[in-house]
């Protein structure tokens, strides 16, 4: 299966930035890896253990995902709650998946504030992400000025998506509820670009103005893949979210699915 990530790894060789990734086939082997333990700003993927954390709690009976929060101070980036001038209170279930499939930050932030960091820390340390952490909300720059960031690497966060398809975010229940959510998510720029219309994907994105970040799942009729790219330092968005397209199609391809043809004339994308 190399050969899938071939066009790939010739972009990554010419790329300026910084990349790390994990595609992994769910209960086999490491298809293609590259600084694969270091951190990386997480941007919105980090979105990802969060909403994890808050289906954890609520098969466990430690809340319900009925539960209402106000929607409470709006803030920038991405989202559709600073828009709704009449809605003043929204289901923990329903700001789930504003946080996922649009990107809310807003949404993101009551979620934190209803779990607290300490509680969402307490879950990633049981899954084994001990370099992974959601230390902030989305847009607190008060936060950001005494150094708290949100960080991932790529082989946790691959963990993570492994942890759903098997299963094992308490019970197969919970985990395909998350799954279910994680297939909502409205952003196919970046491992999906280049993937055929209908295949089945689950992923989250995260940008910020020089990260370039994509987590998914890739199901195929052979076998199950599983994505964490993430792109520091990048100089050329465009460039970037290209190659997050290409290994996204190598992904698709080593689960079996059919791809398109690259809608441009690359020689090593075939």
């Amino acid at each position: 299966m190399q050969e899938f990530f071939a066009a790939a790894r010739a972009e990554l060789d010419r790329a300026r930035g910084v990349t790390g990734l994990v595609v992994r086939e769910v209960g086999g082997a490491t298809l293609f890896s590259q600084r694969s333990d270091e951190t990386f700003p997480a941007a919105s993927v980090i979105k990802i253990p969060l909403v994890m954390a808050l289906y954890a709690d609520a098969a466990e009976g430690r809340l319900s995902l009925d539960e209402r929060m106000p929607v409470g101070a709006i803030v920038g980036g991405t989202g559709i709650l600073g828009d709704l001038r009449d809605v003043r209170d929204v289901s923990l279930r329903d700001l789930a998946m504003l946080a996922i499939a649009l990107s809310d930050n807003t949404a993101t932030n009551r979620l934190i504030d209803r779990l607290g960091v300490a509680r969402i820390d307490a879950r990633m340390a049981e899954w084994g992400c001990v370099r992974t952490k959601l230390a902030r909300g989305m847009f607190d720059w008060d936060a950001q000025r005494r150094g708290l960031e949100n960080v991932v690497t790529p082989s946790e966060m691959a963990g993570l998506l492994e942890r759903l398809v098997c299963g094992e975010l308490v019970d197969r229940a919970t985990s395909d509820a998350v799954i279910a959510v994680l297939e909502r998510c409205q952003d196919d720029a970046m491992l999906r670009r280049y993937l055929a219309k209908g295949a089945r994907t689950a992923n989250k994105t995260g940008t910020l103005e020089a990260t370039r970040n994509d987590a998914a799942i890739v199901f195929g009729p052979t076998r199950t893949i599983v994505v964490a790219a993430f792109m520091r330092e990048v100089a050329d968005p465009l460039a970037a979210v290209h190659i997050l397209g290409l290994i996204g199609r190598g992904a698709a391809r080593a689960a079996g699915l059919d791809v398109p043809p690259l809608p441009f004339d690359a020689a090593a994308g075939a």
